[in-house]
Order: C-alpha cells, then sequence, then structure tokens
C-alpha cells in the first residue's frame, strides 16, 4: 500500500483588514493566496484573516506599535486598498536596529520595514523571510527602493517572486512516498541512469496508475530502501522486503478537496 507522507500543520500567520475592500476583492484574494501557498494540497504557510476595527484608518507603523503592545512580536499582513488596486498585501516586519543601520541598509532605527507583495507570492515570500533564505531589505532594493532605506522610503514596483510563474512552479512541488514491490516501476536504461549523479544501479518512480489515485506526478528518481515509519496514530508501520522511498512531486491538477480556512479567519 502507497504511503505518501502528508505535510504537517502549516504555520499560522495574521492578516489584518484595514479598511472597507470593495465586493470580491475578498474572494479574489484568497484564491490567489491559495493559489501560491499550494493550500489544497501541501501549505506553505495559512493565514488567518482578520477584520480588526481598531485598525482601519491607523498607519502600518502604528498597528506594528499595536501588536508589539499586544505581546504579538511576529510579523504579520495588512490587507489595504491595494489588495483591490494591485492584488497585492503588505507584509510588515520590524524596526530597523543598530545592526541594519550598521550594514549601511538603514539611515535609521526605527525605521519599518514593510513590503508590498503580490498576493500569489505572499507564502513563498514568508517562508523565504521565515527561513532566512531571502531578506526584506535586498527584495526592497529589488522593489526600487534606494539604500539606506529612509523613514518615508518609497517602494516603485510590488514584490512579484522574480517573476516567477507560481501557477508552473506549482507543478515541481517534491512529496516522499513508500511504495511496495508491484507499486512501483524500475529501469536500468543507460541513457536514463547517466542522467543522476552520481549514478546509481537503478531508477524507479510510482506505477501511473496508483500515480493518478493519489495525486502525484511519476517522476523517475532514485529509490532508497524503506524503513519503519511512526503513523499518526502513534503505531510503527513495517515493509514487506522490497519496499522504498520515492520523491516524487504533487500534481496540482488533481481533484483535492477544497481548502479550509483556519477557524476564527475570514
Amino acid at each position: 500500500m502507497v504511503q505518501v507522507a502528508r505535510p504537517t500543520d502549516a504555520p499560522r500567520v495574521n492578516a489584518y483588514i484595514t479598511t472597507s475592500l470593495p465586493r470580491g476583492v475578498l474572494s479574489k484574494l484568497k484564491e490567489s493566496f491559495e493559489l501560491g501557498a499550494r493550500s489544497r494540497f501541501n501549505p506553505l504557510v495559512e493565514l488567518v484573516i482578520k477584520n480588526e476595527p481598531a485598525y482601519h484608518g491607523k498607519s502600518h507603523p502604528d498597528i506594528r506599535r499595536a501588536e508589539d503592545a499586544a505581546g504579538r512580536a511576529d510579523g504579520f499582513f495588512i490587507i489595504d486598498d491595494r489588495a483591490a488596486s494591485d492584488d497585492a498585501i503588505w507584509y510588515v516586519d520590524v524596526f530597523t536596529d543598530d545592526l541594519r543601520v550598521g550594514t549601511g541598509e538603514a539611515d535609521s532605527t526605527g525605521i519599518l520595514l514593510k513590503i508590498l507583495i503580490r498576493t500569489d507570492c505572499v507564502a513563498l515570500t514568508w517562508v523565504n523571510y521565515y527561513v532566512a533564505n531571502m531578506d526584506i531589505v535586498a527584495d526592497l532594493n529589488h522593489c526600487g527602493v534606494h539604500l539606506p532605506l529612509t523613514k518615508y522610503f518609497h517602494q516603485e514596483r510590488v514584490s512579484n517572486c522574480g517573476g516567477l510563474n507560481v501557477k508552473a512552479a506549482a507543478r515541481h512541488q517534491p512529496l516522499w512516498l513508500t511504495a511496495e514491490p508491484g507499486e512501483f516501476d524500475e529501469s536500468t536504461d543507460p541513457d536514463l541512469l547517466k542522467t543522476f549523479v552520481p549514478r546509481p544501479e537503478k531508477a524507479a518512480r510510482l506505477c501511473d496508475s496508483l500515480a493518478r489515485e493519489h495525486g502525484v506526478i511519476p517522476q523517475w528518481t532514485v529509490p532508497f530502501a524503506a524503513n519503519p515509519m511512526t503513523l499518526p496514530d502513534g503505531t510503527e508501520k513495517t515493509f514487506p522486503r522490497g519496499t522504498v522511498r520515492l520523491q516524487q512531486v504533487w500534481d496540482p491538477d488533481f481533484p483535492w478537496p477544497e481548502y479550509k480556512w483556519p477557524e476564527g479567519s475570514l
């Protein structure tokens, strides 16, 4: 029986609506976010969208200070008029400190680090900031903001993951699965094996019929012997001799169930 490693609980980030949005804007925003976050099959992050009346008409620095005062020091998102005009929302990080000044990234402390991000790029951008693959100041610079940052810096262009085609990128999201003998194909074709470095003895992929059943795109990969695994209920699952672990990719065109937004989110 094929065992697909399902995603664990995705991190959650607050997103505050700070204006009255035109009809249909919130639905479109959520649809764009779901596309970029791969929410239906492999969620990167979840937004908890809240309409916060106390934040309506407030400046971004004032909202950041209010969050700090409430003990919520993490970054968050602001949904304002730019959601309608640009299909984009703001990520609000922290105020600049002495380190940012010392590196020449900002001309003073107390400058709010924020960036306007195209909604379908929000999840990937947040994850890259979270794991420090990318930096908000560098992204601002790529969006036309001159360094060092000044208090009233202006972002000329919406951040868009460097022009990434988010829909196409969704077809390259890896997953790990376990397949027993008879559930996968093997090949020792020299022309195939020479495409791997180092060259393996054989390649394998999930059978087409099972791939269609599980929402997987089968691709040739290097198989690994499967070890026992712990199931969500805590029991240990062992496998027959010859069972392998394969890295395949998710199929975004599979009829995945509708995504359920977190409790408490609009």
